[in-house]
């Protein structure tokens, strides 16, 4: 096994051509006549002209500004929403959303199903789909439920609750499809808030707006003053940067340190290891782009990227 980690060259066919469950994403139902009403007021995400079958990627933050969870929104319509978000923070969004929907004619539920993964070409053709032609933000209604292209060969199945799906990823395990699976997503700049992360950063940290996950014309929402403030007048100190390590350590929210002087220059946002490496996604100073840094508590080293993600707007 090597101790190289994934790039951005290796082909997706070669590494996980098939289609499994993600059980470490979780989705919740918006439904009823204030659905976008509310999802405009409480994300960082612009609804007001949303319509059946939009994707639209954003955040939830708390009143100072900090990301409490990422989300894609499929509308199946403007009164029936799926928001998939990390799963360790699916029941927290949940608790945290339901106070704030007493005076809304919309509820917020659980789907205990998880959204599936679809990944290379032979497993698109499966599904009738040709990848390579796909919009964004945009999603295709299938038989079996519900696909949102993410790039090519690379897709998200919200399944149908009437549908009878079965895995298939051609012998190799689901822990495996799973772990590349989270490395595609490092490498596609997918910055995710987890359990060990939420409230931690502002949107401008994970090069939120860069990607379109924030509208600043759209008007009022939880977090709004100190975000919009800092885009208009201020600088992030921080972005978001690719990190690889040749050794498992995965450790999503560690602090990282200069290796010449133990001063902080940002954290591990995503880890996922591949290959006898890991792939990561950091946020971190502009200092420290290019450089290696070290995990502070197990002094592993970390290669940050000498450039900064770069978005394609397209998670």
């Amino acid at each position: 096994m090597t101790n190289t980690p994934l790039t951005p060259s290796d082909p997706v066919d070669n590494l996980i051509n098939g289609w499994a469950p993600l059980a470490h994403e979780a989705l919740l139902r918006l439904a009823g006549p204030d659905a976008c009403k509310f999802l405009q007021g409480q994300t960082t995400a612009d609804f007001s002209k949303a319509q059946s079958l939009d994707v639209i990627p954003g955040a939830f933050c708390d009143v100072k500004g900090r990301v409490i969870a990422d989300f894609r929104a499929l509308l199946i319509d403007p009164e029936n929403i799926v928001l998939c978000l990390t799963e360790s923070l699916a029941d927290l969004l949940l608790a945290h959303l339901t106070k704030y929907l007493m005076f809304s004619k919309a509820e917020l539920t659980r789907i205990s199903a998880s959204p599936w993964g679809v990944t290379g070409c032979d497993a698109h053709r499966d599904f009738g789909i040709d990848a390579v032609s796909n919009g964004k933000n945009r999603a295709i209604a299938l038989s079996q439920g519900w696909l949102i292209p993410l790039e090519s060969q690379i897709s998200l199945l919200i399944v149908n609750e009437n549908a009878d799906i079965d895995a298939s990823i051609n012998d190799q395990s689901l822990d495996h499809y799973t772990a590349t699976w989270r490395a595609l997503g490092c490498l596609r700049g997918e910055a995710r808030v987890t359990a060990a992360t939420t409230g931690k950063y502002l949107p401008q940290d994970l090069s939120y707006d860069l990607a379109g996950w924030v509208s600043f014309d759209k008007g009022c929402y939880t977090g709004q003053e100190i975000i919009a403030r800092l885009h208009w007048r201020g600088t992030p100190k921080r972005r978001l940067y690719h990190g690889t390590a040749m050794m498992p350590c995965a450790f999503e929210g560690a602090k990282l340190i200069s290796s010449t002087d133990a001063r902080a220059v940002g954290s591990v946002v995503n880890a996922a290891n591949h290959g006898g490496g890991t792939v990561m996604l950091v946020e971190a100073v502009e200092s420290a782009a290019g450089n290696n840094v070290l995990i502070e508590k197990t002094n592993q080293e970390v290669t940050i990227s000498a450039a900064a993600v770069d978005y394609l707007a397209d998670f």
